[in-house]
């Protein structure tokens, strides 16, 4: 008498925990990489965006640093959340490129053009609350600004918060204070409310990051 068995065919990109798609890159498995590209993209793009203040400059900083995070996966020991290193990694190429541009623009940053909040995307996935907060961070000085999103809006605890900035625990804390306090009181509450629509980066614009990671890193 002869048995047959089978097994259940194992989909090649199964997702799994961050731990295990990352193995199976640095195990030649490439492609898996858009995954991570595909969990984590909005997360990067409110993180640079909180620097930046541009959608566009906030997308380019996204792209850049999803390649050095492709480049330098081996160097992920697990010490920290996944989520929590290449948010670290997409604040310090956001952070570089806006010093860049510091330097070869003399205007203030408090001065320069803002871009306009009304686009026809931003009016599909995003309500009036979510514009309405974005405003009103976008207005917060910059170190208040990065901390109050990733503490409020990627709830990243304080440590976490520290080490993607390169900043003191008490002075996230402190950041954080007075950011929640400049915002007001009703403010705070739209953190809260609004927090999910703030920089919606999903849809095409996700789908468009996704292959233009996946082509630099194949070229």
């Amino acid at each position: 008498m002869t048995t047959h068995t089978s097994a259940a065919p194992t989909p090649v990109h199964e997702p799994g925990s961050d731990p295990d798609v990352v193995a199976a890159v640095l195990a030649g498995d490439r492609a898996a990489f858009a995954v991570l590209v595909r969990r984590h993209n909005q997360r990067m793009f409110r993180a640079c965006r909180a620097v930046l203040r541009d959608d566009t400059d906030a997308e380019d900083a996204v792209q850049a640093a999803w390649v050095n995070v492709y480049r330098n996966l081996a160097g992920f020991r697990g010490e920290a959340r996944f989520s929590t290193w290449v948010t670290r990694i997409a604040v310090h190429e956001a952070s570089s490129r806006l010093r860049a541009r510091r330097r070869l623009v003399a205007v203030p940053e408090e001065s320069a053009p803002m871009s306009d909040p009304h686009t026809p995307e931003d009016d599909a996935v995003t309500g009036e609350l979510g514009r309405l907060l974005e405003r009103q961070v976008d207005e917060l000085p910059e170190g208040m600004r990065a901390v109050l999103v990733l503490r409020d809006v990627l709830e990243l605890d304080t440590a976490e918060t520290a080490a993607c900035l390169g900043i003191g625990e008490e002075a996230v804390r402190v950041r954080l204070f007075r950011a929640r306090h400049a915002l007001a009181r009703q403010m705070t509450g739209l953190v809260e409310q609004g927090g999910p629509a703030l920089w919606r980066f999903d849809g095409e614009r996700c789908a468009r990051m996704i292959a233009n990671v996946m082509a630099a890193i194949d070229s």
